[in-house]
């Protein structure tokens, strides 16, 4: 497995047959590894060296090791890219997994002073959709995504059935004509709540990730206002910044 003569520094080949184990289903998500002492006589390599090969793919999101506990095989975090506005469709598709979805909530009803002013709502116009879904990937909870909608902007998207596989932007470009142009977004740690938790599969208490998002159209006018709990130990986001 190890080659000492090839260019390729011994914790780079480490990684890459640790990565074949996992990739090949020979390590499986949820096992233990075997202790570093252990694993490292076995393959023949130093220990620092193997420390730091496991330390990489614990930072990529593939092991996750605890002191006192050992070393876990899990997945890898599921990466959203802030440069662009994208829909959790299309993060999931582009990583080769399966996206999913249930419906939790859709209902037409009347705004909250809060929704109106997110949503630039007019006297006459205080109606909203609530579209409230449990996201998946591979079948497992990633995110919990409660989206308000104005009704009158997006009353087209009333004939769609969400509990189908559709991307809600793809929805609002096609059947309500929306053409975006922007989106501001916040995004913050938290703790899970019972309804949360049992959602997502976690336990009450534990890190979560919550986004809030205001998307615009292209008069410059909200046309979805958004907050989601992610999983933080599935989902993490990603921001490319330019040197001046």
């Amino acid at each position: 497995m190890i080659d000492r003569g090839s260019d390729i520094p011994i914790y780079q080949q480490l990684k890459d047959w640790m990565m074949n184990q996992i990739e090949q289903g020979v390590w499986k998500e949820g096992d233990t590894l075997e202790p570093e002492r252990e694993m490292a006589s076995r393959l023949g390599v130093n220990r620092l060296t193997l420390r730091q090969a496991l330390s990489e793919l614990a930072a990529e999101g593939w092991l996750n090791r605890q002191r006192g506990r050992g070393t876990f095989v899990t997945c890898p975090k599921i990466q959203h890219p802030l440069q662009r506005l994208t829909s959790f469709t299309q993060d999931i598709s582009a990583l080769g997994m399966k996206p999913g979805s249930r419906v939790l909530k859709m209902e037409i009803r009347e705004a909250t002073d809060v929704e109106a002013t997110m949503l630039h709502l007019g006297a006459h116009a205080h109606r909203v959709i609530e579209l409230k879904r449990l996201r998946l990937a591979d079948l497992s909870p990633i995110s919990v995504e409660t989206a308000i909608l104005p009704f009158e902007k997006c009353r087209a998207l009333t004939e769609v059935s969400f509990q189908d596989l559709h991307s809600l932007y793809t929805q609002l470009r096609s059947r309500c004509g929306v053409e975006f142009s922007h989106a501001s977004q916040t995004i913050e740690s938290g703790a899970a709540t019972e309804d949360i938790a049992e959602l997502l599969k976690i336990r009450v208490g534990v890190p979560v990730l919550r986004m809030e998002r205001t998307t615009f159209d292209s008069c410059d006018e909200p046309v979805e206002w958004v907050t989601s709990y992610y999983r933080a130990d599935r989902y993490r986001f990603r921001v490319e910044l330019p040197v001046d």
